[in-house]
């Protein structure tokens, strides 16, 4: 049972190491110029530019007093 227990503790040790060496993999990729172009990382950061385009829109409809706001009732949403 010794043989388990020494293998149960260098687990943690090998993902630090496939850690450090995916580091510095990735490392030596952006300096030598070799990026991933991620298509899906485009695609959703216009989509969320959009979103936020149109919440800005959104929030301004609503300070300015929209036209479905009434402009002169003061009454709470539940008619009181």
């Amino acid at each position: 049972m010794a043989t388990g227990t020494g293998i149960g503790s260098l687990i943690p040790v090998a993902m630090t190491l496939v850690g450090i060496v995916t580091m510095l993999r990735a490392r030596r990729n952006r300096r030598a110029g070799k990026t991933a172009t991620d298509s899906d990382h485009e695609r959703r950061k216009h989509a969320a530019a959009e979103m936020e385009r149109r919440m800005a829109s959104y929030l301004a409809q609503r300070s300015a007093g929209g036209q479905d706001a009434p402009a002169d009732d003061t009454r709470q949403e539940n008619g009181r």
